[in-house]
């Protein structure tokens, strides 16, 4: 039964996936990860979180959109933490905060990707 519910939400978690535009994904993967202390002299710009993803990488995709949505320039994670998905399965959602730095603040590194 759980294997049948699996197959069947699988392929519907990969249409999901699918609803991000690129320019979503282009400014996503402009947003610097920094440690609290890096982000010192920036401009706090709220808290960001996500639901449940399958893997990390997905949580931290959605956790830079919301930021860059904000307008923010940098993302400070603050917690990981396990999710129930469906039946027995885990998945694991971040929560982080927004920061807009102007040039010069905030770590010294480029992400032109």
């Amino acid at each position: 039964m759980l294997k049948k519910l699996f197959l069947c939400i699988m392929p519907l978690s990969l249409t999901l996936s699918g609803c991000v535009s690129p320019e979503e994904v282009a400014s996503a993967n402009k947003i610097i990860t920094a440690l609290p202390t890096e982000v010192e002299g920036c401009t706090f710009l709220g808290d960001v979180d996500t639901a449940g993803s399958a893997n990390i990488e997905n949580a931290r995709f959605f956790l830079k959109r919301d930021v860059a949505l904000k307008g923010g320039t940098h993302l400070v994670e603050m917690h990981a933490y396990p999710v129930r998905m469906i039946g027995r399965m885990l998945g694991v959602a971040l929560s982080g905060r927004a920061y807009k730095c102007p040039v010069g603040k905030g770590p010294i590194v480029t992400n032109d990707e």
